[in-house]
């Protein structure tokens, strides 16, 4: 079959780019099959058929297309010997096998696609397989080991930060504890799950799980909180045209009226949704619609209806070995019969109802679960340990690294201040040997010396703000090493590489261009975005009447009001932050205006307490190199403002400073 598959994939793909075209138009699967009509590898060809064929296979509704794009990974897969290349088909097979409601099948092409990402050590794809292993035995009644297969994904994920599939496999873990009647931790799973989704903007998963935790307040007989989430995912869900969502929240508030006892608004929410399901490919869900809605009709005593609806659904759970459906259809059979007064009939499927069930959950199973859940509470608890063991180690090595620092600085200001001291010295000797020189070119001579002093000062500053950049910089890479992700390390490292060249070019001259201040700026603050994960975005605006390679100043005097408002304004926000920089000119002043949304310098102080952190010595060190500029100037050339919003709260951070131009 397989092969006269292959045969037809000429004759059939080409059918399909013409009815896509003709009204199933989607930009991503344009430019997708676009893509196929220029990709001249075959390789490059599997990863856009696999593309593809999740787009398809998501819909629920086009499970056929998606199975004809898996069918030509698989071709070309076989035909190149690429191992990978079927792997990958399994996957999707595994996928579509699931929504068609085909799980043992699906199962298998799981554990395939599972040992074999085990086997070459790639997590992420592992989490990936194993995912879709824990649906399929929840969907079989098998939860023991759904549950065991959902906790390696979500250790998995939570030792790699992954928030998305941390949300997701929440979301899935929720549901088996709904299942055994656990609320308090089934309720804290999918409210963290929302947080994370709302967080990440995914809509369509803060649908899925607003509708399960609707689920667990529709079980707990709060109505008004089920309603609420029944209705808002149900809202998304229309706005997304999600067809298999709506049908899905459709149904459960069908199942929500009828436990509060109107059986006509809950009947017309089951048919609706039923009419949905009936168009989808999805054997699963139907079961379950087709149950529910003999439900509904026998409570209302329509027999024969009951009947028909209740064996349809029977049937469908039975071919595709859908335990806890047919246990469902069992238990209402039973009640069905006991309402029509066939008492024999109603024993015999309520002794199948009990056999079932009690397959389900027996104590064994229960007792497995509750071990699982100890045992993965138990070890997030050690790794918290370790953790904080680790934290200890890296905070007692940056104290001995700062000591060391602390002394090498202070030898470096000895030094000069010893050698400014001997100039000083030879200088005075000179001029009290000169009696012929003028007292004009003495003004001079003590005018040239104090610049040359002025000179000095300044390098022992930058000697003092070099070290404490390059020092916070090793110690972010220090960290991704520490955490695992040398992908991300190497990344930084690079930017890192440029900044250090570009930092000990310009420490070589007493100034430096705007220019190539704002180069070292730029870099830092993507160096910073790196490791904040994209979450710093930044501005920089220079006014037009200001040409950035005319004008000099002291290097590295902006960097330190750039780490200071990623650090202690950005850092402590969940959402993306942002900085601007406007550069402009008053006279003889550069002005420079560093603006930050963060959380504003109260909440930073709350949060630096406690933490503990030591305090930064760069703001410091700056506004002294300024006052040694223009020292002539009694003036702050620093202002810090706190900027509020409409509601008098904090909403980031200003600092204006005005840089004397030389």
């Amino acid at each position: 079959m397989k092969i006269l598959r292959y045969l037809l994939l000429g004759v059939l793909l080409p059918g399909l780019f013409l009815h896509h075209a003709r009204g199933q138009s989607n930009p991503h699967i344009d430019s997708l099959l676009n893509l196929l009509t220029t990709a001249k590898q075959d390789t490059n060809r599997i990863k856009v058929y696999g593309q593809l064929c999740w787009i398809y296979a998501s819909t629920r509704d086009k499970l056929d297309s998606a199975r004809i794009f898996a069918d030509s990974i698989y071709s070309i897969s076989n035909k190149l010997k690429e191992e990978r290349g079927l792997i990958y088909a399994h996957f999707y097979y595994g996928v579509i096998d699931r929504h068609e409601g085909n799980l043992a099948s699906s199962l298998d092409h799981f554990e395939k696609y599972v040992d074999y990402h085990k086997k070459n050590g790639n997590t992420r794809l592992v989490a990936t397989g194993l995912y879709q292993v824990g649906v399929i035995h929840k969907s079989m009644g098998n939860y023991d080991e759904s549950l065991s297969a959902f906790y390696e994904v979500l250790n998995i994920h939570e030792n790699n930060g992954y928030q998305y599939g941390i949300g997701f496999t929440l979301n899935a873990m929720g549901g088996i504890q709904r299942t055994f009647g656990n609320y308090p931790d089934a309720v804290a799973s999918f409210q963290r799950a929302i947080r994370i989704f709302s967080g990440l903007n995914e809509t369509s998963d803060l649908s899925m799980s607003m509708e399960n935790l609707g689920n667990v307040f529709a079980e707990m007989n709060l109505f008004d909180s089920a309603l609420y989430y029944y209705n808002g995912a149900l809202d998304i869900d229309r706005k997304l045209n999600k067809k298999f969502g709506i049908a899905s929240e459709l149904e459960n508030l069908g199942s929500l009226y009828l436990n509060k006892g109107n059986y006509q608004q809950a009947l017309n929410y089951q048919l609706e949704s039923l009419e949905i399901r009936r168009q989808l490919p999805q054997k699963r869900e139907l079961a379950m619609s087709l149950i529910k809605t003999g439900k509904i009709y026998g409570i209302m005593q329509l027999y024969r209806e009951a009947d028909d609806y209740l064996f349809q659904g029977m049937e469908l759970a039975r071919e595709i070995k859908a335990r806890p459906y047919l246990m469902e259809g069992y238990r209402e059979l039973a009640l069905l019969y006991e309402l029509k007064n066939e008492f024999d009939q109603a024993y015999e499927y309520q002794k199948k109802f009990i056999q079932l069930k009690d397959s389900i959950f027996n104590e064994e199973k229960i007792k497995q679960i509750t071990d699982l859940e100890a045992r993965y509470k138990t070890t997030k608890k050690d790794q918290q340990i370790t953790l904080l063991a680790k934290e200890n180690e890296i905070k007692e090595a940056k104290v001995k690294q700062q000591a060391i620092l602390r002394n090498a600085l202070l030898g470096i200001i000895m030094l000069i201040a010893a050698l400014a001291g001997m100039v000083f010295y030879s200088s005075r000797q000179k001029l009290k040997n000169q009696k012929i020189i003028s007292e004009k070119n003495e003004e001079l001579k003590i005018s040239k010396y104090q610049r040359q002093l002025t000179e000095l000062e300044m390098k022992a500053l930058r000697s003092q703000m070099n070290p404490h950049f390059i020092f916070n910089c090793m110690n972010s890479i220090n960290r991704m090493i520490l955490s695992g992700d040398n992908e991300e390390a190497s990344m930084y490292l690079n930017k890192f590489s440029k900044l250090i060249r570009l930092t000990l070019e310009n420490s070589e001259q007493s100034l430096i261009t705007l220019e190539d201040e704002l180069d070292m700026v730029e870099a830092y603050i993507q160096l910073e975005s790196i490791r904040f994960k994209d979450k710093i975005h930044y501005q920089i605006t220079i006014d037009e009447s200001i040409d950035p390679s005319s004008i000099h100043l002291p290097s590295m005097v902006l960097q330190p009001f750039i780490e200071n408002a990623i650090w202690h304004g950005l850092m402590h926000k969940d959402a993306p932050g942002h900085i601007h920089i406007k550069i402009s000119e008053e006279s003889d002043e550069l002005k420079c205006i560093i603006e930050d949304d963060g959380v504003g310098r109260e909440m930073a102080l709350k949060f630096k307490d406690r933490e503990n952190k030591n305090k930064s010595m760069g703001l410091k060190i700056t506004e002294e190199r300024l006052k040694l500029i223009g020292k002539e100037k009694l003036r702050d050339w620093i202002r810090i403002v706190d900027l509020k919003d409409s509601l008098n709260r904090a909403s980031g951070t200003r600092v204006d400073i005005s840089i004397p131009i030389i």
